[in-house]
C-alpha cells in the first residue's frame, strides 16, 4: 500500500504540472455544469467534444475530484495508459473515500499489474454497488479488454449501450474488439460501423477492416484498410493490418508489399514479420518463410503462433531434403 501511495504522490506532481499548461477555450462552464454537459455529449456519441470540455476544465477545477476523474476516464478509454496514470493518481490523492477516488485507485493498481485479483474484485464490487455511475462500468469494461476478459468485457459494454445510445466512440470500438475476440463478427460489424461514423480515423477504419476480413468480405475490408493508411500513412500497425487482410484473402504478393511498408516504419514489428512468413509459407517458399518467422521471434519470443509456424516450415524443409535424396 505504501509503495502504491508513493507512486500516486509522484504521479500527482506530474499531473498537476501538465494540466496547468492546457489552454482555455472561450466558453467556460461552472464546476456544476461540467459533468452534466460531459455526460450529455458522451450519451450523444460526441466523445471528442466531451474530451475538449474536460481538457479545458480539468486544469481550471483541478481540485474537483469528479471532473478530474472524468478526464482520466476518457483518456483511459482510448487506452492511453501512461497518460491517464498521473491523472488517476491526482484523483486518488484527493481521497479514496469517494467512488471516483476508489475507482481511480483500483485502475492505477490494475494498470500497474499490482494485486490484480483483489483489485479486480474490488472494482467489480464498486460497480455493482453504484450501478447508476456509468463511468465506473466503463472503466471495468476497459480493464477487461486490457486483461483479455472478452466475455465479461462484452457484457459490461452491452450494459453501457443500454444507457448510452449512441455511446462514446470508444465504447463502440472496444466492444467491437471484444466481439471480434469472441468470433461474434456480425455483431462486431455493427459496432465498427458506428465507430467509423462517430470518429472516422485510422484506428476506426482499421478495426472495420479487421472485422470485414474476418467475415471474408475482402473487397470492403480492402477499402477500409486503404482509408486507415490514408488517415495515418506513417503508422506501421495500419499497414500490418492491411497485410493480414490480404493474407486472409490469399493475395500474397500484395500482402508482402504491405508487410514491407510496415517493417520500413517499424523494423521490430514482430507481427508484420510473421505475416510475411505466412505469405511465403503459402507460396511454398519454406526456407524464406523460416527466415521471416525467426525474425518475428527475435522481436517477440513469446509468440506461440509463430513458433508453431516455425515447426511446420522446418518439417516441410526436412521433408523436401528427404525427398531430394531418394
Amino acid at each position: 500500500m505504501k509503495s502504491v501511495l508513493l507512486i500516486i504522490s509522484l504521479f500527482c506532481i506530474c499531473c498537476l504540472s501538465c494540466l496547468a499548461q492546457t489552454p482555455h477555450p472561450v466558453l467556460i462552464l461552472t464546476a456544476e455544469q461540467v459533468e452534466p454537459r460531459v455526460l450529455e455529449l458522451l450519451c450523444a456519441g460526441k466523445q471528442t467534444d466531451a474530451e475538449a470540455i474536460l481538457e479545458t476544465h480539468a486544469p481550471r477545477y483541478r481540485t474537483n475530484q469528479r471532473i478530474v476523474f472524468l478526464y482520466a476516464c476518457c483518456m483511459r478509454s482510448r487506452f492511453e495508459v501512461e497518460e491517464a496514470a498521473p491523472v488517476f493518481a491526482a484523483v486518488a490523492k484527493m481521497g479514496t473515500n469517494t467512488v471516483s477516488g476508489q475507482c481511480a485507485f483500483h485502475v492505477l493498481c490494475l494498470d500497474a499489474k499490482k494485486d490484480v485479483h483483489n483489485q479486480s474484485a474490488a472494482l467489480q464490487k464498486l460497480v455493482e454497488s453504484n450501478t447508476n455511475d456509468l463511468m465506473l462500468r466503463w472503466m471495468i469494461a476497459v480493464e477487461c479488454r486490457s486483461f483479455k476478459q472478452n466475455e465479461e468485457g462484452a457484457r459490461h459494454y452491452k450494459t453501457l449501450l443500454e444507457h448510452w445510445n449512441p455511446g462514446p466512440v470508444l465504447v463502440h470500438q472496444t466492444y467491437g474488439n471484444l466481439l471480434d475476440g469472441l468470433h461474434r463478427f456480425e455483431e462486431a460489424l455493427v459496432e465498427r460501423r458506428k465507430a467509423v461514423e462517430l470518429e472516422p480515423a485510422g484506428w476506426s477504419y482499421e478495426g472495420l477492416g479487421n472485422t470485414l476480413a474476418s467475415l471474408d468480405r475482402y473487397s470492403e475490408a480492402n477499402e477500409a484498410y486503404e482509408k486507415s493508411v490514408k488517415c495515418d500513412p506513417d503508422r506501421a500497425a495500419y499497414w500490418r493490418s492491411w497485410a493480414w487482410g490480404l493474407l486472409r484473402a490469399g493475395k500474397y504478393p500484395e500482402a508482402i508489399e504491405k508487410c514491407k511498408k510496415a517493417i520500413a516504419l517499424d523494423p521490430e514489428d514482430a507481427r508484420a514479420w510473421s505475416h510475411w512468413g505466412d505469405c511465403l509459407k503459402h507460396q511454398g517458399k519454406f526456407q524464406d518463410a523460416l527466415v521471416k518467422f525467426n525474425k518475428a521471434i527475435e522481436f517477440d519470443n513469446t509468440d506461440v503462433y509463430t513458433r508453431n509456424r516455425i515447426k511446420e516450415v522446418e518439417s516441410e524443409i526436412a521433408a523436401q531434403k528427404t525427398s531430394g535424396t531418394k
